[in-house]
């Protein structure tokens, strides 16, 4: 996303320099390197992680010892911010992602992870370095309002997921196995012979996963399986 740096319109309170040691997170070195020197202009204690991978951004969190670390979630090197947070708040600091990203259930998944608030790159810089000020001094960035309705829309998401997997629980571990394959683009005779059954067995099998799930094709049972999530959460568990 792109990120215009200016400067504030008006000065930022300074913050004691005891009260904070913070760690920025982020690969955009222009904007970092502009919020270290704003920071640490206002009295803020200020070190920028390594972001080449995640074990390298733990360890700085780990020599560092932060108060406050600034994420941002879209690291190339170090990955996905939001794998970032749980271990974060294991060395006992507290998070605020810093993003462009408005997806709301990303945005709840961080919450949910333990971060602090969510600060959005897109209100400008000043808004930004306002915030961190904010969170910093220990007071929240993410009203308890906004707060409480992402979390709702990322239960309400799951809710909605589960109950389109729901049907694909009644298969046996068999059936799950030849859906699978079926999804994977395989026929009858290609799943028996992999198999080491008969064809015969395998079309048993098929009806039984058609009649489980209320279709009427093989066809249907695959565009329920991609629709309902099912067929990645199969391979993430596989």
């Amino acid at each position: 996303m792109t990120f215009s740096v200016t400067s504030p319109d008006a000065p930022v309170a300074a913050t004691p320099p005891d009260a904070a040691q913070l760690l920025l997170v982020d690969d955009h070195r222009l904007l970092v390197e502009t919020l270290q020197m704003s920071l640490s202009q206002a009295g803020l204690s200020v070190s920028v992680a390594p972001c080449g991978t995640f074990d390298e951004v733990l360890a700085e969190a780990a020599a560092v010892r932060p108060t406050l670390v600034v994420l941002d979630l879209d690291l190339q090197g170090a990955g996905y911010g939001y794998d970032l947070i749980g271990p974060l708040r294991k060395l006992g600091t507290e998070v605020v992602v810093l993003t462009g990203t408005t997806d709301r259930l990303d945005l709840a998944r961080c919450l949910e992870a333990g971060a602090l608030g969510v600060v959005s790159k897109a209100h400008g810089f000043g808004h930004v370095l306002e915030q961190i000020h904010t969170a910093a001094a220990g007071e929240p960035v993410t009203p308890v309002t906004v707060r409480t309705q992402l979390l709702a829309d990322l239960s309400a998401h799951r809710r909605a997921a589960d109950r389109r997997r729901a049907p694909f629980e009644a298969l046996s571990a068999r059936e799950r196995d030849v859906l699978r394959q079926i999804v994977e683009g395989k026929q009858a005779a290609a799943i028996a012979k992999d198999s080491y059954v008969s064809v015969a067995t395998v079309r048993t099998q098929i009806r039984s996963i058609l009649l489980k799930l209320d279709v009427t094709s093989q066809v249907a049972a695959v565009a329920l399986a991609r629709q309902g999530g099912w067929f990645d959460t199969a391979e993430k568990v596989a």
